[in-house]
């Protein structure tokens, strides 16, 4: 998901140079249009062309800023949500370790009993085979 930030980001840069570009153009045309004023019909009308040419490139980066700039927040939150769910996954793996070594304690503790009773049984059934015999 870095790596699609990143990449988003750039694509962004890329997209708002090209804004700044098409801005600066737009400017530059509309000086040069108050320069030459209305004795030079043939120059305003091709510099008025040349304007809108540049007006609706810059339309058209920012239309293509705006899908980007939407994917990056989504790959933020998308993000953000990860981490929130690795702390969660880890809270609840410590959890887990925990429960597994109280078990593990309990099945010891369970054996050892096991063990014991089963000490017992034997010495009972040793006990009252003696005792029978006798």
């Amino acid at each position: 998901m870095s790596a699609d930030i990143l990449r988003l980001k750039q694509e962004i840069e890329d997209a708002k140079c090209k804004h700044e570009e098409a801005s600066k153009d737009v400017k530059r045309i509309e000086k040069e249009m108050a320069d030459f004023g209305k004795n030079k019909g043939g120059k305003l009308a091709e510099l008025e062309a040349a304007l809108e040419k540049s007006k609706a490139a810059l339309r058209k980066s920012l239309e293509a800023i705006k899908p980007l700039q939407q994917e990056k927040r989504e790959t933020e939150i998308d993000l953000e949500q990860c981490g929130s769910d690795l702390t969660s996954a880890q809270e609840v793996l410590a959890e887990t370790e925990l429960s597994l070594e109280t078990l593990q304690e309990e099945i010891e503790s369970t054996r050892a009993e096991r063990t014991a009773i089963q000490v017992c049984d034997s010495v009972l059934r040793i006990r009252l085979l003696s005792a029978n015999l006798v």
